[in-house]
């Protein structure tokens, strides 16, 4: 099984890979809840461990991640 997250610049193209390929939804907006937040912080960590992935949260503000068979 593969681990994997894509960040995206709105929520609508998150919202309509996350239809397509399945996982879970994160923000890092203001209005976002403090665990959101926090999950989305650990999934930039894991780009950058995983992919060297520099991920800048004011530019794509929006994650998917999801487990690949």
């Amino acid at each position: 099984m593969r681990y994997n997250n894509k960040f995206f610049e709105t929520k609508e193209e998150a919202k309509a890979f996350q239809k397509q390929h399945g996982g879970v939804f994160y923000a890092i907006t203001p209005r976002s809840r403090t665990e959101t937040k926090l999950n989305f912080q650990a999934e930039m960590a894991v780009a950058y461990d995983a992919r060297g992935e520099r991920v800048d949260p004011e530019k794509t503000p929006f994650c998917v991640a999801w487990n690949e068979h």
